[in-house]
């Protein structure tokens, strides 16, 4: 048995770096590294190796919202070529929406189909446009975030002027003033020491920040409350579900299901802190993006999680030292999927 727990941080500057599962996860074992030990991280690991995940996270997701599942698009004739094309524009336009609020996620997930979830995103649109039309402060608490290119150029470490010719262009994520992100947990009940052990984590990548560029003010976020609070009825809920949409990015392992609609991620992943040098590249890995819909087969029941840890993911060069070298090769990447159950119409 696990219980769900939600995380709300209000991010204080741009994001260099995505908030996805995996890295989520990253962030916090290093933390379990510095605030305890690496005998305490080792033996930590040791339960996903073991098939008994202690702790499950989702992506960010701007407050009160969840990734729009993956279906196949309903195929809708008329008797106009001109209203076909019409309808194909406008939902290609609704398509781009990454999220659907909980209100409408509701709705769909006693009974997710293509057209049900085709009337969601209508409705996600027209509310959005009324608030749009509405006071300022509220209309931009409801918009989500935005990525942007940014062109930048490199310092000249000696002089610390700009050096002539060297711009490039870096992609952030900015969050307007006020804009909150949920992040779920799930954490197993026998364990009574971990949710303050994770609190005491989340505290650490806190105060140095979240992905790249943390150093020079990137990542930058205040958790909201107390921490992680026990949010069990929050989610979705539905009974006998006989599917789930995962909200995290996930990496399937042999006996999980396999009638998913899916889109896929290509991660490039990086090594952070000690590990980050000479070589922080990992390898790159395939994912199911968060928002990928399973299908059970008949009487079977949502398990508490799918996916697995991806074990050797990086190439430790030849002049890489001997201790770095074994720290290297037990590099793993976090492809757990956190399923939330459905009711799909077929």
């Amino acid at each position: 048995m696990m219980i769900i727990y939600k995380l709300t941080i209000c991010p204080l500057t741009s994001f260099r770096t995505p908030l996805q599962s995996d890295t989520i996860f990253g962030h916090l074992l290093w933390a379990l590294r510095y605030r305890e030990g690496e005998e305490a991280l080792t033996k930590f690991l040791a339960r996903y190796h073991a098939g008994d995940p202690p702790l499950l996270v989702s992506e960010g997701f701007p407050a009160g919202t969840l990734p729009v599942p993956v279906l196949t698009p309903a195929q809708k004739k008329s008797e106009s070529i001109a209203n076909d094309v019409m309808e194909d524009m406008v939902r290609k336009a609704r398509e781009e929406d990454c999220y659907l609020p909980l209100d409408q996620w509701r709705k769909i997930a006693e009974g997710l189909s293509a057209e049900a979830l085709d009337c969601a995103r209508r409705e996600a649109r027209e509310e959005l446009r009324r608030l749009r039309q509405a006071s300022e402060p509220l209309r931009r608490l409801q918009e989500a975030e935005r990525e942007h290119p940014v062109t930048r150029t490199a310092v000249d470490r000696i002089t610390g002027s700009a050096r002539e010719g060297r711009l490039f262009v870096a992609q952030e994520t900015f969050y307007t003033p006020g804009r909150t992100i949920e992040i779920w947990h799930k954490l197993a009940d026998e364990d009574t020491t971990l949710l303050a052990r994770l609190n005491v984590w989340w505290r650490w990548v806190e105060r140095n920040g979240f992905g790249r560029r943390k150093s020079a003010g990137h990542g930058a976020f205040r958790i909201e409350g107390e921490g992680l609070v026990e949010e069990a009825g929050a989610l979705p809920h539905v009974e006998n579900p006989n599917g789930f949409v995962t909200l995290s990015a996930w990496v399937p392992r042999q006996n999980d299901p396999t009638d998913v609609t899916y889109r896929t991620r290509i991660k490039r992943g990086k090594l952070a802190e000690a590990l980050a040098i000479p070589s922080a590249w990992k390898k790159p890995l395939l994912m199911l993006e968060p928002g990928a819909v399973a299908c059970l087969p008949d009487g079977e029941e949502v398990h508490e999680w799918y996916g697995r840890l991806v074990e050797d993911m990086h190439w430790p060069a030849e002049n890489v030292p001997e201790w770095q070298k074994q720290a290297l090769i037990r590099i793993v990447q976090y492809g757990y999927a956190f399923p939330l159950g459905v009711r799909v119409s077929v």
